[in-house]
């Protein structure tokens, strides 16, 4: 699932110093980036290069879009959107997404939005403090605390003027075997041949119904919801920093008042609630909220205001996709298409930016040779599927702890924050995570060391966000 929400973008329009093929461009204007380039081609890919086309500007079609420019593709992205989606709720990108940001050279773009010296604090449904746990308990010195925005807004600052954006375009009809794709855009529709197409669209992926067939044949529901929202302010005297948490059993609330970045709340509760019945959380976010966590005291109507005033929420059934194989002929899936691991795995942001970013190791394009597509798939996958398995089953396993399913787990689960809320039982905790986990950012690996083919501007660095 990837969220949306009102955070500014960063940047203004994507423009390279090269004279572009097409005479005009297409520009894409929202309140909050004055001007987009929703598509531009350049002359500097080799001739006879082989063309890839990425479904989805999120994290992972970016990160395979910038990485497949390198190995020597030149690549084109379509988006759905009429422009580039931005906000989402809170991720925690884990080690091995920082070493792939790293390698992309966008590294520098990113922060942690929560300060390690900041507390977890968990409440009850009457607003009562029941445990508070120092954050950095869970700090390994690499991982960063971000919202989604944060990791596409990078990686589109840091994707290469060479590789064309289509806004408002979708594929309707996929052949994998001949790579044919008939997109959709304004009305139209134009059939056009790629050597590779990369599916990475999303958990609700098009590009896997054409190909692969019908979602519900590949989807492992939870019976869970999921809302989130970037609130206008922060209720009652919560400050900068602060991390609530309020869990009772089948429903729970995480609020996080980030450093330098609009408030983030994200709700997740039993579609078989009571009190869910009857409710439409993707038609009307508002109202299914009200109904689900209107009982709740403390902070939570003030909370359920603010999401209100907040005009814009994301709202999804939570759910991982099961697929045999993430290939078929030229079209791979990649990312929420793919495996879908959920927010419970605390590795989807990762397993997006390393997968994509792996993605053209494994097709270089080395003197004008194109590589074996099928083939270079299927290692690719036998490369990244044993890390996605992991990370579904320690979701299964995570649910749980996350949105207890009744009162005897919930008791469970706040007796072992309130022992972790002990200084020395903390201190215990922290010292050994940072003995056992690295304590030190990855260096930078220099772009010839990633791919054996660089082209264009792919050598650019991103700037440092603001």
């Amino acid at each position: 699932m990837s969220g949306t929400g009102p955070q500014a973008g960063g940047g203004g329009p994507r423009h390279g110093g090269h004279q572009p093929v097409a005479p005009t461009l297409d520009l894409v204007t929202t309140p909050d980036e004055p001007a987009r380039t929703g598509r531009a081609i350049f002359e500097d890919a080799p001739p006879g290069a082989p063309r890839a086309l990425v479904v989805g500007a999120g994290i992972a079609g970016l990160a395979a879009a910038t990485s497949l420019h390198r190995a020597g593709w030149r690549v084109t992205v379509c988006e759905r959107a009429g422009a580039r989606r931005t906000g989402g709720y809170f991720v925690r990108l884990a080690p091995e997404g920082v070493e792939a940001a790293t390698r992309l050279g966008v590294e520098e773009a990113l922060c942690s939005r929560l300060p390690a010296d900041g507390f977890i604090t968990g409440v009850d449904g009457r607003g009562r403090t029941v445990s508070r746990v120092e954050a950095a308990i869970v700090e390994d010195g690499v991982s960063l605390a971000l919202v989604r925005g944060d990791l596409e807004a990078a990686l589109w600052d840091g994707l290469p003027d060479e590789v064309e954006v289509r806004f408002a375009t979708q594929p309707r009809t996929v052949s994998p075997a001949h790579g044919t794709v008939t997109l959709a855009h304004d009305g139209a529709e134009h059939p056009e041949q790629w050597d590779l197409v990369v599916g990475a669209d999303g958990v609700r992926s098009t590009v896997r119904d054409l190909v692969f067939g019908p979602e519900e044949d590949f989807r492992h529901d939870f019976d869970h919801v999921v809302v989130s929202a970037l609130l206008p302010g922060l209720p009652g005297q919560l400050t900068e920093g602060d991390y609530v948490v309020l869990v009772e059993p089948g429903r729970s609330a995480h609020l996080m008042a980030m450093a330098g970045h609009d408030p983030v709340v994200f709700f997740t509760y039993r579609a078989d609630l009571p009190q869910a019945r009857g409710t439409t959380p993707a038609a009307d976010p508002v109202a299914a909220l009200g109904a689900v966590y209107g009982d709740f005291g403390g902070l939570m109507p003030e909370i359920l205001a603010l999401v209100a005033a907040a005009g814009t929420t994301h709202a999804d059934t939570v759910g991982q996709i099961h697929l045999e194989r993430w290939s078929r002929g030229r079209v791979v899936l990649l990312g929420d298409a793919a495996w879908c691991p959920t927010l419970y795995s605390g590795h989807g942001s990762a397993l997006a930016l390393t997968g994509g970013e792996s993605l053209g190791r494994h097709l270089p394009v080395v003197g004008g040779t194109v590589p074996d597509v099928p083939a270079a798939l299927r290692a690719w996958e036998a490369e990244r599927r044993p890390g996605t398995d992991v990370a579904r089953t320690a979701a299964r396993r995570a649910r749980h702890f996350f949105l207890p399913g009744n009162r005897p787990v919930a008791a469970l689960r706040a007796g072992a924050l309130r022992v972790l809320s002990q200084p020395a039982v903390a201190w215990t905790v922290r010292t050994a995570a940072r003995l056992t986990g690295r304590t030190e950012r990855p260096e930078r690996v220099l772009h010839d060391e990633v791919h054996p083919t660089v082209t264009g501007s792919s050598g650019r660095t991103a700037g440092v966000a603001p």
